[in-house]
């Protein structure tokens, strides 16, 4: 099985009971160096024969696959912490704190909605720079960079003062963090999709690559207690001066403490198998087609189609987590601190339903698990806003119409999303692939949700019919987009 055996007297206590053999004879697993140490006793005749080790072949699996899922969920709950801080805090704070100097707080809130969405221009390019890096020198190396991108730029926010006292100046320093911060999200997202999804077997992949989705609830959830917390203890001056900054501030600690466990990953399998068939075509002399203009000159139908299946990830994630916070407010009369109480729970019941959309994509595919995703959402989507708009700001009644509509309808999508794209393109050009579909549209299909709603409900005077079209519409043109990607897909075409 190419595994590479020593053999020598002693005994690992650790792997006690894992072999049903002699009782020193055990297994130790050393992930950095991809070896299993035999410790057996020199006058043992056991013959060591492939059906005997087993059970260790199993335990070194497990470990090493639980040891991934850990990892790339902790970078990804750390990556969306950083990043959806600043949509939180641009529908509750950021429009008090940056952008109170217009004098009216239906512009304050639409100009910091705006800040929010300018970040998403830089996406695209940084998932242009780190893609082609990612796709070149290694899936690791690329992540180190973009985390710690983010985490700095986050937490440079939390030291910025207010536009009353230091102008209109901070204003632009704050748009340029956002645009740090989003262009090194640009690689974080596919460099932990990919660090899940290329280190298993092919039979497992659609439900590990759906685990590092569940940092988005972890990432958000975490956010909004850290800025709950200090809108609950503190008074509202004191909360708007410095309370909001903790949870900013904090994001470096947590960056440097996932960069130390990245560091204890291997490189994927299938990186490294993709380097080797590249050197070897070198070695004979030919061009290697690696990176991001091979992938968009080779795959630009499922690029379109690919950016066609975002649309409604990108929406109605801004609806009902984003753009939902400001309505509840504004239109519904909502305390602060109950828009904080409605995420986390949100968020709680989203880590679940992420992994029963994993469970289903394995069980189902991902074209079929996405389009059942997508159209649950498209049929709750009118019921549930009315359900939220109707409560009159009853916090268990939104809650239950923003758990509908996010955490359950729509997560079959997102749980998919990740195993779904990377299935479409090859390990040469999958880094840069999945990052292109993920933030090349971003600005238009996610970053102006929250803008476009504001406006929607405006001309509707608070009805929220028009979003709710909106969002259907979305929905049922994704599924449309998923299912001719599929059929190009069964035909070989790229």
């Amino acid at each position: 099985e190419n595994k590479e055996f020593y053999y020598g007297i002693g005994v690992e206590e650790e792997f006690a009971g894992v072999l049903d053999i002699k009782e020193s004879e055990y297994v130790h697993y050393y992930p950095e160096q991809l070896r299993l140490y035999m410790c057996v006793p020199s006058r043992s005749s056991q013959i060591l024969t492939y059906e005997v080790l087993q059970p260790a072949f199993d335990y070194m699996e497990k470990n090493n696959f639980r040891k991934i899922a850990t990892i790339t969920l902790f970078e990804s709950a750390v990556q969306w912490y950083c990043f959806l801080l600043y949509g939180t805090a641009a529908g509750t704070v950021f429009n008090k704190v940056f952008f109170s100097q217009t004098g009216n707080g239906t512009t304050a809130l639409i100009l910091s909605y705006m800040s929010f969405a300018i970040g998403y221009i830089a996406g695209p390019f940084g998932a242009i720079f780190f893609g082609h890096i990612g796709d070149r020198k290694g899936r690791k190396v690329t992540m180190y960079a973009s985390l710690l991108m983010m985490g700095i730029s986050t937490s440079i926010i939390g030291i910025l003062p207010p536009a009353a006292s230091a102008g209109v100046g901070v204003v632009i320093v704050l748009q340029l963090m956002r645009l740090a911060q989003c262009f090194g999200r640009g690689g974080t997202w596919g460099g932990g999709i990919l660090m899940a999804y290329e280190n298993v077997p092919e039979n497992k992949r659609s439900f590990y690559a759906a685990i590092p989705q569940i940092g988005l609830p972890i990432g958000f959830g975490l956010s909004s207690i850290l800025i709950a917390v200090p809108t609950l203890l503190l008074p509202e001056d004191i909360f708007f001066t410095w309370g909001w900054r903790i949870p900013f501030l904090a994001a470096i600690i947590l960056t440097v403490i996932v960069i130390r466990q990245k560091g204890e990953m291997m490189e994927t399998e299938d990186y490294k198998k993709a380097q080797a068939k590249l050197e070897a075509e070198e070695a004979e002399g030919k061009k290697h087609k690696v990176g991001f203009i091979p992938m968009v000159k080779g795959y630009w139908k499922t690029l379109l189609l690919g950016c066609g299946t975002r649309w409604v990830d990108g929406t109605f994630y801004n609806i009902f987590i984003v753009w939902i916070l400001s309505y509840c407010i504004n239109w519904l009369g909502m305390p602060l601190i109950q828009t904080y109480i409605i995420t986390i729970i949100a968020c709680i019941f989203k880590i679940p339903f992420t992994l029963f959309g994993g469970w289903c994509a394995q069980k189902l595919g991902n074209t079929r698990t996405f389009v059942i995703g997508a159209l649950a959402s498209a049929v709750l989507s009118i019921p549930t806003l009315k359900v939220i708009e109707l409560s009159k700001g009853n916090l268990a009644i939104t809650i239950i119409g923003i758990v509908l509509g996010w955490s359950i309808a729509y997560n079959l999508i997102w749980a998919v999303i990740s195993s779904l794209w990377s299935s479409y393109f090859e390990t040469e050009v999958r880094y840069s692939g999945i990052s292109f579909v993920y933030h090349v549209p971003s600005f238009l299909v996610a970053g102006m949700v929250p803008t476009i709603c504001t406006l929607l409900i405006n001309y509707g005077k608070g009805d929220t019919i028009y979003v709710g079209i909106y969002s259907t519409v979305v929905a049922l043109i994704s599924a449309a987009c998923a299912l001719a990607l599929k059929a190009r897909h069964d035909r070989g075409e790229k």
